[in-house]
């Protein structure tokens, strides 16, 4: 996927003006948090997986006041994984055991827990590599990421059909205990990391 493609999906998936789209694209370039190629015809690099995942973040979530677009979505990325559960909570396991088993669950997804931006860009990675289908083997699993205002966000795989599922949490190193009085939750469906997966073919695409 190139740019212009990227530009294209993003603005589809946020339901934002193109040119809002565009905008928020050179912010994240200017930012170094997404790739920018050369000017020409073939200049146009291959957008990375973090590429894909900061375009969309950038156009899904608002920075409060006095904070940066760049600043906002660096924050999020550096999430910690502080909880791990297997299928929900089984209660012959301990909890050392239950997080052990959500690990091994997705395993061969190839998900990174490093923090909330390595297991993003894992789900777009395993999904252009074939990994997720490869995993789900004939039976169609879910991915959703769950974003409670931005203090906590919860990823969520689940194959349905076998009732088998795991949930990781992410949350800052500093939470505030500060409570707010609207929170709100935005949901990331797995359409959306399918669409990110998407590679084009054209030359031009750049």
């Amino acid at each position: 996927m190139k740019a212009n493609l990227l530009k294209a999906t993003v603005s589809d998936l946020a339901s934002l003006p193109l040119g809002t789209t565009s905008d928020r694209f050179r912010e994240m370039q200017a930012g170094k948090l997404i790739s920018k190629g050369e000017p020409g015809r073939y200049g146009g690099v291959t957008m990375t997986n973090s590429d894909r995942v900061n375009a969309l973040l950038a156009c899904t979530f608002d920075p409060p006041r006095g904070e940066t677009r760049v600043a906002y979505i660096k924050r999020f990325r550096r999430f910690e994984l502080s909880f791990a559960a297997y299928n929900p909570l089984r209660s012959k396991l301990s909890s050392e055991d239950n997080a052990r088993a959500a690990f091994q669950f997705v395993e061969r997804i190839g998900i990174k827990f490093d923090d909330l931006g390595h297991a993003l860009d894992g789900i777009v990675g395993s999904m252009r590599t074939s990994a997720f289908t490869a995993w789900e083997a004939g039976i169609a699993a879910n991915v959703a990421v769950d974003f409670y205002g931005d203090h906590s966000i919860v990823l969520m795989v689940d194959r349905p059909q076998t009732n088998n599922s795991a949930i990781f949490r992410f949350e800052p190193v500093k939470a505030s205990s500060a409570e707010s009085a609207i929170e709100r939750i935005v949901r990331l469906n797995r359409i959306v990391f399918d669409r990110l997966a998407v590679n084009e073919t054209a030359p031009d695409q750049n």
